[in-house]
């Protein structure tokens, strides 16, 4: 009777070595239950058939079916625990066994042997980026009915422990205290007798891994598998406690290789498929007696499915195969046989869709996460973020995991509202990441259960990721995101940490209950439509290490305590409707980042004490209003990065103690009131990339010094009252982009060096007076897509090498008017 052998577990073998010479075992006893339950062999052979029938007819395409969305749901038949089966073994007939709850997974298998894309690939290949669908949501988890078939019953039959029907390597209870044993694995010789002999490794692996006959049919990746382990180890002995650990651990393994591309694509495959010990496989750790307790094959290039047959592996504990990008389709069923596991990390993949041989998704899959991974009850960390499930949320599959920590379903396409079970997860969760879904309803106050929440993020995007863009329609009416205000219930969160819930359209106020949480460490609500004062329970927040609260509609009051906070990072409130002061005194030990964005109606000076903020790295002041000059003290700020303050009323002089600012690689000071000249020192700000002093009164010349600023990539010094020659020592700017000039006294002929700036793609030096001939060495600028010569005094034709300008070609008539308006210049040699 294999098929009993097969409902011995493979999780604890080497426990129950231990506890057999412990434990008082009646030997007799347990051998005649066996022999009894052989005595059924027949007549589940007889139905193995029937069965596969019953399967195969209730196999339907997941694009046809009419499946409710009900994302996580429970299944109407729960699984009946140990503890509640009759101590009594009634007879078995055959019309007791084939029931849908008791059908082994059957992988479907399609394609060409090897599951590759049909072109040729590389042994390295380009990683694919993560394409975008836009698809009709379809539920990627099974119904929680099952449909009576053929007058089976929906339920399984009342039988003994040993002989309750499961799918092929489920752990079931044995006689052994409660302890488990391998899957499809015999008892330690020395032990008692032999169950049952194998006859050969082909006839184990079929009655205990691999089932409708994909181990024999030729090209499959499990008789890819097979005829693999019978090449490097053909004497391994399916009847012994250590062959049937190898044969099963080395079978599954090969599954994997072979279903997901392992000859053509993998990055690494050091060791695998060798005689030695999958213990030195790359990417595979065992324990001590030679489990596999670990499988992490991460950016490893995989692309293909999950075979079933990775319930092989039944003491694994950590199966990450996450930033492969390929791996698509749905999670295998069998995932819940590995009872062991403490962590699945399958971010970064294509799971929940189908792909074409390119890697491009084409289509969504339903039931893409099996109901059997609520039978982990071990699972600590469940990790799918950037993946293609979706359907709508609910999370009674989730519920019954007592020992999950961290649930990340991040970046993919679930759709719906989040259901009030949200307060039913396991109080054990310490992450709940729902961001970058299309989640539309309000936020459930019953996330205020789940008490021992640490960080909960529920954004509409990610923050390290591109933003969808706003979530109002042409009519100022929410689409695609979360409505209603931020619940009170919040402030029960006590050990919360993390609190992301930006890019929606929450409204109302700050509720004050969120100054309960003081281990606050991040406050990300941009984005939304909040209004009014920031509550004084909330300013006064110790811990809180970032804060970002721009684009709402709060103020009027800058909330100044958060400008007197040590622990605080980063402070963005850019985009509301502030009035007041801008801050003179800082206490900000550790601060990198201040933005106040758009904040066009705080006032009042650039204060010298800013040189206390010696960490930060990034300025923000863009379109505020202050009136002063910028203090020289800005020099001390060593750490500085990014200074941005546009569209204010500075005056007075650039301070050539920003030279000393190393670091500095964007500086923004257009449309001002500055005076002076641009200073030559500027040539020792080697990391600068942006340099914009537009839009001033600067004058004076064009300091030929900037030409050694290697990385710098736009340089603007358009509408001021320049004067002189340009420079023709500009061949340092090897980086440039971008060149304005525009609206300046500039004389004298354009630099034909300028040609040598191969990655120029925009040369602006409209409204001057400069003279001569177009250089011809323009047109080997190929990148070229803006050319603005008009108001000069220049002569001559167009040069002929215009015509390789291919990137003007498409506005060509622009590109006349530029170089014509008022200019002594004509066309007639011009080929486009």
């Amino acid at each position: 009777m294999r098929n009993v052998v097969t409902l011995l577990s493979v999780t604890m073998v080497s426990a129950v070595i231990d506890r057999l010479g412990e434990i008082n075992f009646n030997r007799s006893q347990f051998v005649t239950s066996l022999t009894e339950a052989i005595s059924g062999r027949e007549h589940i052979k007889e139905n193995k058939l029937i069965r596969s029938k019953i399967h195969n007819r209730h196999r339907e395409s997941p694009l046809d079916r009419n499946v409710t969305s009900n994302i996580f749901a429970r299944p109407s038949v729960s699984p009946v625990p140990p503890s509640s089966l009759p101590s009594s073994s009634p007879s078995i007939t055959p019309s007791s066994l084939p029931s849908l709850q008791i059908l082994s997974e059957t992988p479907s298998y399609s394609g060409t042997p090897s599951l590759i894309p049909s072109q040729t690939l590389s042994s390295n290949p380009t990683k694919r980026e993560r394409v975008p669908i836009n698809l009709p949501p379809i539920n990627i988890f099974p119904s929680t009915t099952f449909p009576p078939t053929n007058g089976f019953e929906t339920q399984p039959p009342t039988l003994s422990p040993i002989m309750a029907p499961q799918q092929i390597g489920t752990p079931i209870p044995t006689v052994f205290s409660g302890e488990f044993i391998s899957p499809a694995m015999s008892i330690p010789q020395g032990s008692m007798a032999p169950i049952i002999q194998w006859t050969s490794i082909e006839e184990y692996l079929t009655e205990t891994l691999t089932d409708d006959g994909l181990l024999q049919q030729i090209g499959t990746p499990q008789n890819l598998a097979y005829t693999r382990l019978m090449a490097t180890n053909p004497g391994l002995d399916p009847n012994t406690l250590q062959g049937q650990i190898d044969i099963s651990q080395r079978y599954s393994l090969n599954s994997i290789y072979y279903s997901t591309s392992g000859p053509s694509m993998w990055f690494s495959r050091e060791n695998w498929l060798s005689v030695e010990s999958p213990c030195g496989w790359f990417g595979v750790t065992c324990d001590s007696n030679g489990f596999v307790v670990e499988f992490s094959l991460r950016e490893n290039d995989l692309f293909g499915t999950l075979p079933s047959e990775i319930r092989g592996l039944s003491a694994l504990r950590v199966l990450d195969l996450g930033d492969n990008f390929s791996i698509y389709g749905r999670i295998p069923q069998s995932i819940g046989q590995l009872t062991k596991l403490r962590s699945i990390i399958l971010d970064a993949n294509s799971l929940g869709a189908e792909l074409d041989n390119s890697g491009t998704p084409v289509s969504l899959v339903s039931n893409a996460v099996p109901e059997e991974i609520m039978n982990l009850e071990n699972l600590v960390t469940l990790n799918l973020e950037t993946n293609f499930f979706g359907g709508q949320l609910a999370f009674n599959l989730i519920s019954p995991l007592t020992n999950l920590e961290s649930l990340n379903l991040r970046l993919n396409y679930f759709t719906g509202a989040i259901p009030s079970n949200v307060g039913e997860l396991p109080k054990s969760l310490l992450i709940l990441d729902l961001s970058g879904n299309t989640l539309t309803g309000t936020l459930p106050t019953e996330f205020g259960l789940l008490t021992q929440l640490q960080e909960l993020r529920v954004a509409q995007s990610d923050a390290s990721a591109v933003p969808k863009g706003t979530c109002i329609d042409a009519n100022s009416n929410p689409k695609g995101c979360i409505t209603g205000t931020i619940p009170s219930q919040l402030g029960f969160l006590t050990n919360l940490k993390v609190l992301w819930l930006f890019e929606n359209h929450l409204q109302g106020v700050l509720p004050t209950e969120l100054g309960n949480i003081l281990t606050l460490r991040e406050l990300m609500l941009f984005t939304n439509s909040l209004s009014g004062e920031i509550p004084a329970s909330v300013t006064g927040l110790q811990n809180l290490e970032i804060v970002d609260l721009s684009t709402n509609y709060l103020g009027p009051a800058l909330p100044l305590p958060f400008f007197q906070k040590p622990s605080l990072e980063v402070l963005s409130l850019g985009i509301n409707i502030f009035a007041d002061q801008f801050p003179t005194t800082f206490n900000l030990p550790k601060i990198r980042t201040i933005s106040l964005h758009q904040s066009i109606n705080v006032t009042g000076s650039l204060p010298n004490t800013i040189a206390q903020l010696t960490t930060l790295n990034s300025l923000d002041l863009y379109s505020c209003s202050l009136a002063s000059t910028i203090p020289t003290e800005i020099g001390n700020l060593t750490a500085l990065e990014a200074f941005d303050a546009e569209f204010n009323f500075l005056t007075g002089s650039i301070p050539l103690e920003l030279s000393r600012v190393e670091s500095l690689e964007s500086l923004n000071l257009n449309y001002n009131f500055l005076s002076g000249t641009v200073p030559g020192e500027f040539a020792f700000l080697q990391r600068l990339t942006f340099l914009d002093l537009g839009f001033n009164y600067l004058t004076g010349s064009v300091p030929p010094e900037l030409g050694f600023l290697l990385q710098l990539e736009v340089l603007n010094l358009g509408d001021n009252s320049l004067q002189g020659r340009i420079p023709n020592d500009f061949l340092g700017l090897s980086s440039i982009r971008k060149m304005r000039f525009e609206r300046n006294r500039l004389t004298g002929t354009i630099p034909k060096q300028l040609g040598s700036l191969e990655k120029l793609e925009e040369i602006t030096f409209l409204n001057n007076t400069v003279t001569g001939t177009i250089p011809p060495e323009l047109g080997n600028l190929e990148l070229l897509t803006s050319l603005d010569l008009a108001y000069n005094l220049l002569t001559g034709n167009v040069p002929e090498s215009f015509a390789q300008l291919t990137s003007l070609s498409e506005c060509m008539d622009m590109f006349q008017i530029f170089i014509f308006q008022r200019s002594a210049y004509h066309s007639d040699n011009f080929e486009s």
